[in-house]
């Protein structure tokens, strides 16, 4: 498992690549619509409708396959050239809105923010050309095919399109964005390009109600609330600059043994208040127990233990890591605490509730230091 209710289904060069279980609600929905529309939509491409070969269910779930297809290259572009710019990637999750791409950390410049953000519009540009070639190259051969390759280009030119609206959580509203910060600072840039998203999405919602559109609603509070979270998350980095792990990190983190039983612990959850334990084995760290883990596989005998239940894969912080990149690892980890290492020993923990207080500690901080005095003008 990948992320909270996903499911990693490939690893391109050690990315994992995630299918969330909202894809397995809109994958048949997108289907059935296609199926629906496939006669019009085959007259648009020229193709008759009697002359296709393929159920229009099969025809539908085929091109509702092909279109995440193409989603997951516009995604990966975006991977590809944040690497090469220093982004840090954590996966890409296909899910009911599409795909996302988990980066953890941008390129610091950014001139190579505005090519990571451009490079998924631009592959799906290219893949609508080559669909588009392929359609005309297909001449009067077979109508399933031609009937195919014209939807995916229309789709990926729509796609491209769509997503070079100036909003977040779209690829537009971080171009908007890496072009302002070439002029002031980053929370600034992310302030002004989150109110412009935010007004393109009060005109999204007023659309839809008016035209009783729940796309375009669903469109406009995604918008709203990408923005936000955007402006936020840059507002919070920028509080956070300079900060560490160790300003965050309590001291002893909570720990219960690979062996001990699953009764055990949950009994200490209760008593102690809390929802998450490092595992140790031998003193090292090997995984995390979490309640719902614990509860949903206490009452069957095959998982008796800690270490019967506990994730393996847990990203770990180190005391001098910046704060900011710690944060983006933990909101991106799918769990609420995480460990922190020194020389492969756990010598703390990060939570999200130890980042906000340091946080409120760094803006208490900064509200009592003294201004320096402004320098009288020449009179």
């Amino acid at each position: 498992m990948g992320g909270k209710g996903s499911l990693t289904v490939a690893r391109i060069r050690g990315i994992p690549i995630r299918l969330h279980f909202t894809f397995l609600i809109i994958l048949p929905y997108l289907a059935y619509i296609l199926a629906k529309t496939s006669p019009s939509l085959a007259r648009m491409a020229g193709v008759r409708p009697d002359a296709l070969l393929l159920p229009p269910l099969a025809l539908g779930a085929l091109l509702g396959v092909g279109l995440f297809v193409c989603v997951l290259i516009h995604e990966l572009a975006h991977v590809f050239v944040g690497l090469r710019g220093g982004a840090k990637v954590q996966g890409v999750t296909l899910m009911l809105v599409g795909g996302v791409s988990e980066v953890t950390e941008f390129p610091a410049r950014p001139s190579f923010e505005a090519a990571m953000a451009v490079a998924g519009p631009l592959a799906s540009l290219g893949l609508a050309a080559l669909c588009l070639a392929g359609f005309h190259l297909a001449g009067a051969g077979v109508a399933d095919l031609r009937f195919s390759l014209y939807y995916l280009s229309f789709m990926n030119f729509a796609l491209a399109i769509f997503n070079l609206i100036p909003a977040f959580p779209m690829d537009g509203g971080r171009i908007l964005r890496a072009v302002l910060a070439m002029l002031t600072n980053r929370v600034r840039a992310t302030r002004i390009a989150s109110w412009v998203g935010q007004g393109l999405a009060i005109v999204f919602l007023l659309a839809g109600l008016y035209s009783l559109n729940w796309v375009l609603i669903l469109i406009g509070v995604l918008v709203v609330a990408g923005a936000r979270a955007e402006f936020e998350m840059v507002k919070s980095g920028s509080v956070m600059e300079g900060l560490t792990v160790a300003s965050a990190m309590l001291r002893f983190p909570p720990t219960v043994e690979a062996g001990d039983s699953l009764a055990s612990v949950l009994a200490r959850m209760e008593r102690e208040l809390k929802t998450t334990y490092f595992v140790l084995e031998h003193g090292a760290l090997v995984g995390a127990v979490s309640a719902e883990d614990a509860r949903r596989s206490a009452s069957s005998p095959s998982f008796a233990r800690a270490a019967d239940v506990m994730r393996r894969e847990v990203p770990t912080l180190s005391p001098e890591q910046d704060l900011a990149s710690a944060s983006r690892t933990l909101r991106t980890s799918g769990m609420t605490i995480l460990p922190v290492t020194q020389a492969g020993a756990l010598v703390g923990s990060v939570s999200f509730s130890t980042v906000a207080a340091a946080v409120r500690a760094r803006e208490a901080a900064r509200a009592v230091e003294p201004k320096a005095p402004r320098e009288r003008e020449a009179t």
